[in-house]
Order: C-alpha cells, then sequence, then structure tokens
C-alpha cells in the first residue's frame, strides 16, 4: 500500500507534507508510512478517502483496478445503481418516517426509560446516547 500512497502523492502533485495536511493527519505519520516503519490504519485509509473521492478504494487497499474511480467499474463498496430500489418501494416495508409522523413531546428533552416489556425482569444500569458531533450523554435511571 506503501507504494500506492506515493504513486497517489505523485499524481495529485503533492508532496509528502502537503499531503498529510490535505488528508488530516501529522506529517509524521506519512514520513513512517513512507518509510515502511509504520502501516497505514483503517483511519488512515478513511481519511485518504474522504479527501480524495475519485480515487478507487479497491485499488488503494487491494492495488486491483484503476487509481481513479471509472463509471464503468464498480468498487467493492459500491453497489451498481441498477441493482438499488427505493426502501419505499421494496415489497412489505414500512413507511419511512420522518418529524411530521413521529409526535415527540417537546417539553420534557430528556428520555423515559421505561423498558421493563423488553428487559425479563432485568433492570436497566446506564443507558448511553452516542451523538453525531462525537459527544455522548449517560443517563442513570432514578
Amino acid at each position: 500500500m506503501k507504494n500506492r500512497i506515493v504513486q497517489l502523492i505523485n499524481s495529485e502533485g503533492l508532496t509528502s507534507s502537503k499531503f498529510a495536511d490535505t488528508i488530516g493527519v501529522q506529517r509524521s505519520s506519512i514520513s513512517h508510512i513512507l518509510s515502511g516503519r509504520n502501516n497505514p490504519s483503517l483511519d488512515f485509509v478513511q481519511k485518504i478517502l474522504m479527501s480524495f473521492p475519485s480515487i478507487d478504494p479497491n485499488w488503494l487497499i487491494s492495488g486491483m483496478g484503476n487509481m481513479y474511480k471509472s463509471q464503468d467499474s464498480p468498487s467493492l463498496f459500491q453497489e451498481p445503481e441498477t441493482s438499488r430500489t427505493p426502501l419505499e418501494t421494496q415489497p412489505n416495508h414500512p413507511p419511512k418516517l420522518n418529524k411530521e409522523t413521529i409526535n415527540i413531546p417537546r417539553s420534557n428533552p430528556e428520555p423515559v426509560l421505561e423498558m421493563s416489556a423488553f428487559t425479563s425482569g432485568k433492570q436497566i444500569e446506564k443507558v448511553v446516547v452516542f451523538y453525531t458531533d462525537k459527544t455522548f450523554k449517560e443517563y442513570n435511571p432514578s
């Protein structure tokens, strides 16, 4: 994979420092990978793919195929467009819910921890809610 990263850096006309800045990693991380000291982590690969969406993940990970995505060849991580069926048109699929179809009382923002029907006599010790901004909140029943 090191050689493919070097190929990507050269193809994009970047220095290793500029590449590190572009994908949001420390410059020493690039240096360690290019020297062979470290292998790229999954997080590192994801940052490359997020920063360079035209790069084919199949090529980056396995070396198979072309460096850049083409419309003719879907990658391992992408279904061909023709095989996708919207959920609403699939048989026996419930309708999608949106804010208008769900009645959430706004007066009490704290969740209600009434799970006795689902816990078979067990008591809830803690509920953790994770938010998309990488924060979380713990709820402990009283």
